[in-house]
């Protein structure tokens, strides 16, 4: 009986601790983290820029394919002794227009996935910096919430900030 007492005794105190620490109010948003980045001036700039350097690059990859196909039909009405001599500059040709292609591609995505890393950065950055000064103890990925009241979402809010942001 002495320990039952001792245990409600225990637990009035433990909870009475713990109430405190629920009866904070929580500061809840969310956004919808894609429509920020889609809708973000930076990122529509940086699509059009990277579309003009893939335009730019495919127009240099159909001249050197223009170039190669000359050769190739070239090659098919050369007598046997010049074909062998050809076919060896055909193929190295080839080859390098083949390298250019793939480096070409691989260089365009990585300078896509350097620009999306830095505008992630950036709404990142404004998310934090918004949540810290309007005091939110959580801001959420809108969709993570199946039902938000509108006054917690915070998605324009962050967008002009980093639209704002990007002017600079």
């Amino acid at each position: 009986m002495k320990k039952c007492v001792i245990f409600l005794v225990a637990l009035f105190v433990t909870c009475s601790f713990c109430s405190g620490a629920f009866a904070k109010d929580l500061k809840i948003g969310y956004l919808n983290f894609l429509e920020v980045f889609n809708e973000y001036k930076k990122t529509k700039d940086y699509d059009e820029i990277l579309n003009k350097k893939a335009e730019a690059k495919e127009k240099e990859l159909k001249a050197k394919e223009s170039e190669i196909e000359k050769m190739q039909s070239k090659l098919n009405v050369l007598k046997e002794k010049e074909k062998e001599k050809e076919q060896k500059n055909f193929e190295k040709a080839a080859q390098g227009f083949l390298q250019l292609k793939r480096q070409s591609l691989i260089d365009l995505k990585k300078e896509k996935d350097e620009k999306m890393k830095e505008i992630i950065e950036d709404i990142d950055k404004a998310i934090k910096d918004y949540s810290k000064k309007n005091n939110f103890d959580l801001v959420v990925h809108g969709s993570a919430v199946l039902y938000g009241n509108n006054a917690m979402d915070i998605t324009q809010e962050i967008l002009k900030i980093v639209n704002a942001s990007s002017r600079k």
